[in-house]
């Protein structure tokens, strides 16, 4: 579950946990897209997306028989430039976590990796916010304030459930606008995230991630938001929510 981030590595981040696990059966589900928020409708252009904590995504994953079940949770914040308090989306992200612990789930989340009062000046935030959301009335001090309380938390949450991972240092992979993996990054950046996970599955990793795998990703991403999402030529996988 995620947003712009997932959405372009999520070929990448699926090919390679399948190869992990070799023979044997893996299956994947998604709520991602660009601008997709977790409890306010989102999106960019002309399509949104609805809110994750609606899309029926986990009473669909509880429902498949499987041995093992991995829950990740990333992207978090484009809420709150909604407009959407934090303790709203905290209620939001803490109901999903909730639910997924019921079946056992093993569960890893990623924090917001800006750090609004050393990354990005008040003239860039309104620029970002400009151009990613339009329309939104957040202000510079709001948002930090915002992100500093989700922040807190999920590595309380963390702390404090034994299968819940705070999946730290993501803030390194990102690139100029401080929000999305560097076009040269994305490749580590979900290796890093997939190796965790794997290595929380006790499963072992069988193989590196190359630049031309986030290329690619990248790629079918793009294939995905102009023929499904932005003209509706074709219609996407039942993984898709």
């Amino acid at each position: 579950m995620g947003a712009s981030n997932l959405a372009r590595g999520y070929s990448l981040l699926t090919r390679h946990i399948s190869s992990c696990f070799g023979k044997n059966k893996t299956e994947f589900l998604n709520a991602l897209g660009p601008g997709r928020g977790f409890c306010a409708r989102g999106g960019m252009f002309n399509f949104t997306y609805p809110p994750i904590q609606d899309c029926r995504i986990l009473e669909v994953a509880k429902k498949k028989s499987c041995d093992i079940r991995a829950v990740l949770i990333t992207d978090i914040g484009n809420d709150l430039m909604y407009g959407v308090l934090a303790d709203t989306l905290i209620e939001s992200l803490d109901g999903l976590i909730g639910r997924a612990l019921q079946w056992d789930a093993e569960i890893f989340l990623t924090s917001i990796h800006v750090n609004l009062k050393k990354d990005v000046s008040p003239t860039m935030f309104f620029i970002l916010k400009s151009f990613f959301y339009p329309g939104s009335s957040i202000t510079y001090e709001e948002a930090d304030l915002f992100i500093t309380k989700v922040n807190g938390y999920l590595e309380e949450k963390a702390r404090k459930n034994e299968r819940v991972y705070l999946i730290s240092g993501m803030k390194s992979f990102t690139g100029m606008d401080k929000i999305h993996y560097s076009f040269l990054k994305t490749h580590s950046a979900w290796e890093k995230i997939a190796n965790e996970i794997c290595h929380v599955l006790k499963v072992p990793v069988q193989k590196k991630m190359r630049l031309a795998d986030g290329i690619s990703s990248i790629i079918a991403n793009l294939y995905r938001l102009i023929f499904c999402d932005m003209f509706r030529f074709k219609k996407k996988g039942r993984e898709y929510f």
